[in-house]
C-alpha cells in the first residue's frame, strides 16, 4: 500500500472514531449515516458533511475495491490526503470563535446611562451594537437601528432629542428580532454561525452572540460576534 493510501486510511480511521465517541453509535452503525447524524449534531457545514461521504467511497474503494499487482486500483492523490487530515482536525478539535476571532475589548451600557454617551461611543468608536448590563447583568442589546427608531420618534415630538434619555428607554426601540444570545467561551466557529443563524426564536437569526466565559448574563463580556465576524468565521472552517 502506497504512502497516500496509508496516510488517507489512518485519517480517515481517527475521523470514524471521533464520530463513534460523539455520537455513541456502535460498530454496526455504518460511516455514511454517522456522517450524516453528526453533521446535523455539530452544525457541519455543507462541503464538510459532502467531503466525508465523498471520503467513505474512496475508503470503500481503497480497502474493498479491485487490487491489480498486489496494489488497489483505487489511490487517493495527495491533495486530497491532505483534504481528509485537515478536515480530522477540524474535527477533533474544532476552531474554537474566540481562537478566530480573539478577546474583544467589548463596550458595554448601562440602563440608566444617558444616551448622549452612548452615541459618542458610536461616534468614536463606530459601535453598532452595545450589550447593555444592569445591576443584574445582561439585559439586552442595544444596536443602532433602536437608536435611529428612537431618534425619529423623538423628531416627531419635539424639535429635537432628549439627550439625557435613559438607554432603558432607548432600548424599548429595539425591535423583537433584535436580541442577544449569551454564549460560553467554549463556543465553537461552527456553533457560532449556527447561532447567529438560528438561535432566536422559531430559529430566526440573532443580532449578536455575547461570549462570557460561562455564557451567563451575569459574567463580564469577552467578545461580541455579530454579522460582521461571519466572513472570518466561514473561513476558519474552510479546507482545500
Amino acid at each position: 500500500m502506497s504512502a497516500c493510501s496509508t496516510r488517507f486510511l489512518a485519517a480517515f480511521n481517527e475521523i470514524e472514531d471521533c464520530l463513534r465517541v460523539a455520537l455513541e453509535a456502535d460498530e454496526h452503525v455504518e460511516f455514511a449515516q454517522m456522517a450524516r447524524a453528526y453533521a446535523d449534531k455539530r452544525r457541519l457545514r455543507l462541503p464538510q458533511r459532502d467531503a466525508l461521504l465523498a471520503f467513505a467511497s474512496l475508503r470503500n474503494a481503497i480497502t474493498h475495491g479491485r487490487y491489480y499487482d498486489g496494489h488497489p486500483i483505487a489511490e487517493p492523490v495527495p491533495e486530497v490526503v491532505d483534504q481528509i487530515e485537515q478536515l480530522r482536525d477540524q474535527i477533533k478539535s474544532p476552531p474554537k470563535a474566540l481562537t478566530v476571532l480573539g478577546v474583544m475589548d467589548v463596550c458595554t451600557a448601562r440602563p440608566d446611562e444617558p444616551i448622549s454617551a452612548v452615541l459618542e461611543y458610536v461616534r468614536r468608536f463606530d459601535y453598532s451594537q452595545l450589550p447593555v448590563y444592569g445591576e443584574t447583568g445582561c439585559i439586552g442589546i442595544l444596536t443602532t437601528n433602536a437608536i435611529a427608531r428612537w431618534l425619529a420618534h423623538q423628531l416627531t415630538i419635539n424639535e429635537g432629542f432628549a439627550e439625557e434619555e435613559p438607554v432603558s428607554r432607548v432600548l424599548g426601540f429595539a425591535e423583537p428580532h433584535e436580541r442577544a444570545l449569551l454564549v460560553p467561551r467554549s463556543i465553537t466557529a461552527t456553533e457560532a454561525i449556527d447561532r447567529l443563524g438560528h438561535g432566536g426564536k422559531a430559529c430566526t437569526p440573532v443580532t449578536a452572540l455575547i461570549v462570557t466565559d460561562n455564557g451567563k448574563d451575569t459574567e463580564k463580556p469577552l467578545a461580541v460576534i455579530v454579522a460582521d465576524d461571519l466572513p472570518a468565521l466561514t473561513e476558519a472552517l474552510e479546507f482545500t
